[in-house]
């Protein structure tokens, strides 16, 4: 374990310190104010194996729990060898199969994949998920976002992405407004907060569609992100106070769904937020599911974009910018051996 302190003006500073030498992976040990206004920060990376844990944590790492780290997810480089076409549709409609992707949107996934011709079963699978689904362009620092709202069903993730984001506009230079209307949930407000405490970053609470009203106006200008409580879609009264949250601005609304989810029950879940005008699917626990036809179905139904993820439990450059060929990459880990190349070896 290398240990390493790191000395700023702000807790943003030694932030990006951190990350730039020790990397996405370090443990944040401690973290203190000194009576100057500087910060300190002591973090920790293992050297050998690399580490699996990256967490924020103001307390010694033997009091946090061991979280797994997401594996990166990167644009797949070229298959190694090339497949016949007729390898490439198998390898992909075995992939849905393995998936459960509902055999409608299997059956055109597969479709638009056959006019890749490139010999290379992920670039193809690619090509057939941009021209199936929608798909966010990642979203550019410099340019200010308009507010956005989380919703979802209850342990979906959405306190722990809006951490995530807020994280990711401090590294970028930005002070975000934080906006909670989970306070009824026993430890929703303290368990954003203790998050927003290591950012210095003021958590607003909104228990209404008025209060939220207010501090959207006094916040123009500024990156707003707002968390509100698990809501059971199937539920009148509690989807009603979504819409209203809904009405007090303009605002990009998403749906956060876990990945896992029986396919049928996540697109029913996904179409009662589509009705309410939710536009875009965070998707996440992308590392830890092993099918992910729940949140293919969920878009598929309801034209729902995707773009920003989650495939770790870190905090810190904890979400992704999911295109259609890390989506791919995703579905489609490992690659069999092509027939043509599996004779040869036999023929040694």
């Amino acid at each position: 374990m290398r240990l390493k302190s790191f000395h700023a003006k702000s807790m943003q500073d030694a932030l990006r310190q951190v990350k730039d030498a020790l990397g996405d992976d370090a443990i944040i040990v401690s973290t203190k104010e000194e009576a100057s206004g500087w910060v300190r920060i002591t973090a920790a990376v293992e050297q050998i194996p690399p580490s699996p844990e990256a967490v924020f944590s103001n307390d010694a790492p033997a009091a946090v729990p061991p979280q797994r780290a997401g594996k990166p997810v990167e644009e797949p480089a070229p298959a190694a060898h090339t497949y016949d076409p007729d390898e490439v549709i198998e390898i992909i409609t075995d992939t849905m199969l393995k998936h459960r992707v509902p055999a409608a949107i299997s059956e055109k996934i597969i479709n638009a994949a056959a006019l890749d011709g490139s010999g290379d079963p992920v670039k193809a699978l690619a090509k057939g998920l941009a021209r199936s689904f929608a798909f966010n362009e990642p979203h550019d620092p410099a340019v200010p976002r308009r507010p956005v709202i989380l919703a979802g069903p209850p342990g979906a993730g959405k306190t722990l992405m809006t951490a995530k984001l807020a994280t990711d506009a401090v590294l970028h230079n930005k002070k975000p407004v934080i906006v909670t209307t989970d306070i009824a949930r026993a430890g929703g407000v303290e368990q954003l907060s203790a998050f927003l405490n290591i950012l210095e970053l003021p958590l607003y609470q909104a228990e209404s569609a008025a209060e939220l009203q207010e501090i959207l106006k006094k916040a123009q200008g500024a990156d707003v992100i707002i968390d509100t409580g698990g809501l059971n879609p199937f539920d009148p009264l509690e989807m009603k106070f979504l819409a209203k949250l809904l009405a007090t601005g303009d605002m990009d609304a998403a749906l956060v769904m876990p990945a896992g989810m029986d396919a049928e029950e996540a697109a029913e879940i996904a179409m009662t937020f589509d009705v309410l005008g939710v536009k875009n699917l965070i998707a996440t626990r992308l590392d830890f599911a092993r099918r992910l036809g729940g949140i293919l179905s969920a878009a598929a139904k309801t034209g729902l974009a995707l773009g920003t993820a989650s495939h770790t439990p870190q905090v810190a450059h904890g979400i992704i910018d999911l295109t259609p060929h890390k989506l791919a990459a995703l579905l489609l880990p490992h690659l069999p051996a092509p027939a043509q190349a599996a004779t040869k070896a036999k023929g040694r």
